[in-house]
């Protein structure tokens, strides 16, 4: 006899339409803050409408911006700093190697959880580490299902079940251990969860490969594989300018036969370009990051087939960002209107002097850059490896070939306001870009050198396997025309015995 939660959650609700549950993960580092430089997260929260009894909302800041259990205002005299240095130093901690990923994903697993019945709409929206989360949820989702409410008790299971077939996924070959994981993952889904769960939406500003900015190769908390989500529509807006090696994207990649509705678009800027997070400047009215936010909204509007469109109170990003239309008319240059919007409009780069941040940041993010230590993640044969070796010393990002540039790249580029060269070209291998000349050269060569180095002793192991290949050849058709000599002998001996 099926459980009352279970019959909950197996009914439509009566006299509507599919709900939609909307689940919004921001950034690393990042929460409300009020202004302009709110993350496009928080600007499609406030976008949402929240008065309707048909959608559902939730927003969630990003990693190492609160701990569980910690408060600033848990402080009860001026004596007593010492929650406020604990809750400081575990937040810095969290943001560099991700502690709390775990507690981030399950808590949008339980919102779901709570509110979902059968045929609503599934919305995730994330930036970032938040846009992992938001991945890492969906495919969680997808392969061990969701919990029938009541049955909170079972929620760390599901995660310590999944996360182990998470980390088994990776290997090649699959070991027995590891088909049994998978055996009893299915098993577990069978038992305890929903049956055909699935996000209707998955909408994510320049998703990274890692759950951290700091891991190093002996705490890394980071998942090697992880598989394409099960989403019905997926949206992702990449940042072209982006280039530190702790932000190098995780992108899509779909077989030609797989039922996905995908858009993976390039937009110019860098990380926070793209996914928000950078103020208004002096004479500045429009932000770089509008036109991605802008695309998104009206994506997740106008989705094929889609039986269910998001309530929104308003879809004029000006309405929250108070920005003008990413390209008003056309400005002639040498206007004082078209130098502003020129100087004010450029992307930024966090690995340049003067390009948004301040020197101390400039230098601490090329440490990252120079030492080996801090690995990065590289897609190799659809799994994420570690790489320590040539440094990415500031690489501009790889687009891929198939890769599309949104519209308004363009645009910049015939309006004089974006230098083409800044534009890397498709299919990879391209200059790397440093920011101080002298340095630069001896660290460029360097770099070559160690890649050429690589690619000759690849080339060496190559030419020796073939020379080995081409001996045990020769010697295998030396033995063959011995035997053939032989046996013809040994014929020719029978023959006379005949005789």
């Amino acid at each position: 006899m099926p459980s009352v939660a279970d019959e909950l959650d197996s009914t439509e609700v009566p006299g509507v339409g599919p709900r939609r549950l909307v689940l919004c993960f921001d950034g690393t580092g990042n929460s409300f803050l009020g202004t302009e430089a709110d993350t496009n997260i928080v600007k499609i929260y406030q976008m949402l409408q929240r008065h309707t009894d048909d959608q559902f909302q939730y927003y969630q800041p990003g990693i190492g911006t609160y701990i569980k259990g910690q408060s600033k205002c848990s402080r009860r005299s001026i004596f007593d700093i010492w929650p406020a240095i604990k809750s400081t130093i575990l937040k810095a901690v969290d943001q560099a190697i991700g502690t709390s990923f775990e507690e981030h994903v399950l808590a949008g697993y339980k919102f779901i959880m709570k509110h979902y019945c059968r045929g609503d709409h599934i919305y995730i929206f994330g930036f970032s580490r938040g846009a992992y989360t938001a991945r890492f949820l969906a495919e969680m989702v997808q392969q061990i299902g969701l919990l029938s409410r009541g049955n909170e008790e079972m929620v760390q299971f599901a995660w310590e079940t999944f996360s182990n077939f998470q980390n088994a996924s990776g290997n090649d070959p699959q070991t027995d251990e590891d088909r049994k994981l998978y055996d009893y993952m299915g098993k577990f889904k069978d038992a305890f969860c929903r049956p055909n769960v699935r996000v209707h939406f998955l909408g994510l500003f320049d998703c990274v490969n890692s759950v951290g900015q700091f891991e190093i190769p002996l705490w890394r908390m980071s998942y090697q594989y992880i598989a394409t989500p099960a989403a019905t529509h997926i949206r992702h807006a990449v940042s072209i300018h982006e280039r530190r090696l702790k932000f190098k994207p995780a992108l899509f990649h779909f077989n030609d036969d797989a039922k996905v509705d995908l858009k993976e678009v390039w937009f110019a800027g860098n990380h926070a370009d793209v996914g928000g997070g950078w103020g208004l400047v002096p004479g500045q009215k429009h932000l770089l990051s509008d036109t991605p936010l802008n695309w998104m909204v009206q994506e997740s509007l106008n989705l094929p087939g889609s039986e269910s469109r998001l309530a929104y109170k308003t879809t004029n990003v000006q309405d929250v960002v108070r920005a003008e239309n990413a390209f008003p008319g056309v400005e002639k240059p040498g206007t004082t209107a078209f130098d502003v919007r020129r100087k004010t409009n450029q992307p930024h780069d966090m690995l340049k002097f003067f390009h948004g941040v301040g020197v101390l940041s400039v230098l601490l993010w090329w440490i990252l850059e120079i030492l080996p230590i801090f690995s990065r993640l590289e897609l190799e044969k659809g799994k994420w490896v570690p790489r320590f070796w040539p440094p990415n010393l500031g690489a501009p990002r790889d687009i891929p070939v198939e890769g599309e540039l949104h519209p308004s790249v363009n645009e910049m580029i015939k309006a004089g306001i974006l230098d083409p060269k800044s534009v890397p070209e498709k299919g990879g291998d391209n200059p790397i870009a440093l920011p101080n000349v002298g340095i630069a050269d001896a660290l460029s060569a360097w770099s070559q050198a160690a890649k050429r180095r690589a690619a000759e002793r690849r080339g060496s192991e190559d030419t020796l396997v073939e020379g080995l290949g081409e001996k045990v050849g020769e010697g295998l058709e030396g033995v063959k025309d011995k035997l053939g000599d032989g046996v013809e002998g040994l014929k020719g001996g029978v023959e006379k015995a005949k005789d």
